[in-house]
């Protein structure tokens, strides 16, 4: 067996003596140099773990050490003993510090595309494969508690209220979707279009006061329409409950969204929907007023309208604050003038 040199310290003083170690079979080292040979069993010792080319020490029963600069000789030791797998593995990581760079930079970007464009497209299949009854349930909880805490009962008279349903009727009727549309009316948060996963649309008697014609109006009920559609609202919650999010798509377990419900208000008040959310909800705004030859600048007129008058704080910034980039889209529908 191969002779190492390393350096012997007794534990009781700070003196370093040179001394010859060997490791023999069944698995002892002896140390030569002292006074007298010292000879003891690889299990009685403890070797600390290789850390670069830092000597390795190896703790004697006795409260003495040897100090060892021959690290791979030491390696290779305890590998043919059985106890350097871990330690061997540390060291080769190490070594290799690009390839731990490497690994960590992999692992970045895997944690980024799960969140951008995984989690979104795994929402988008579970609310698709989800049935309608899930929104039906989530609109009611939703209702309940904006009715709670948020809005106040309509003051608008029961015959201007059944000429916007109307204007609601006329878009769903042409759609082919499962959810039940229903437009509700209500006051206390400005001029504010709200649109629940089930299908109900609420519009605020702001808005109605804000709008200077029907075709206004019409254009911002398509707009939420097409979130409906599009199932938005379930989308969203399902991107921001990863853990439900896999439970529903994985055991199919619909009881686990119940879990979202509590959540559904803030998200619909504060409703700061993506960008490709946006774009899809006026997409389908934008198709609709052109099938039916309405101008497009409706919808750009009140969107601006109601950029003015957003409120500095409050309530979520309002209708407005769930739809950034308010000019850059408005610009969409101001080709026709």
């Amino acid at each position: 067996m191969k002779v190492l040199k390393a350096d012997f310290y007794d534990g009781n003083t700070s003196a370093r003596q040179e001394v010859e170690i060997q490791f023999e079979p069944p698995g002892q080292l002896r140390i030569s140099g002292l006074e007298r040979e010292l000879i003891f069993p690889l299990s009685q010792l403890r070797i600390s773990p290789r850390i670069g080319n830092t000597p390795r020490s190896i703790y004697l029963p006795s409260g003495a050490k040897c100090e060892v600069p021959d690290n791979d000789t030491i390696d290779s030791i305890l590998e043919r003993y059985g106890r350097s797998s871990w330690q061997s593995f540390l060291h080769k990581l190490e070594s290799k510090l690009v390839y731990v760079l490497l690994a960590l930079v992999i692992t970045v970007i895997s944690v980024w595309g799960l969140v951008q464009y995984g989690v979104p497209a795994l929402a988008e299949r579970v609310a698709r494969s989800l049935p309608t009854s899930v929104d039906e349930a989530l609109g009611r909880e939703a209702l309940s508690v904006l009715d709670q805490h948020f809005f106040s009962p309509s003051v608008l008279d029961a015959d201007r209220q059944r000429e916007l349903r109307t204007l609601l009727a006329g878009i769903t009727q042409r759609i082919e979707d499962t959810h039940v549309y229903r437009l509700e009316f209500r006051s206390g948060v400005g001029a504010n279009a709200f649109a629940l996963p089930s299908g109900l649309i609420v519009i605020t008697d702001g808005l109605v006061q804000l709008a200077e014609n029907d075709n206004e109006i019409l254009a911002v009920l398509a707009h939420e329409v097409g979130h409906v559609v599009h199932r938005h609202q379930l989308r969203r919650l399902l991107q921001d409950s990863a853990t439900v999010l896999i439970i529903a798509s994985i055991a199919g377990d619909v009881t686990s969204l119940a879990s979202l419900s509590a959540a559904l208000p803030t998200l619909i008040i504060e409703a700061k929907y993506s960008r490709d959310f946006e774009s899809e909800a006026d997409q389908f705004a934008l198709r609709y007023l052109r099938d039916n030859n309405i101008r497009l600048h409706h919808f750009a007129d009140i969107l601006l309208r109601m950029e003015k008058q957003r409120p500095s704080s409050g309530l979520g910034g309002g209708y407005l604050a769930s739809h950034p980039a308010t000019k850059e889209r408005a610009k969409l529908f101001q080709d026709d003038g």
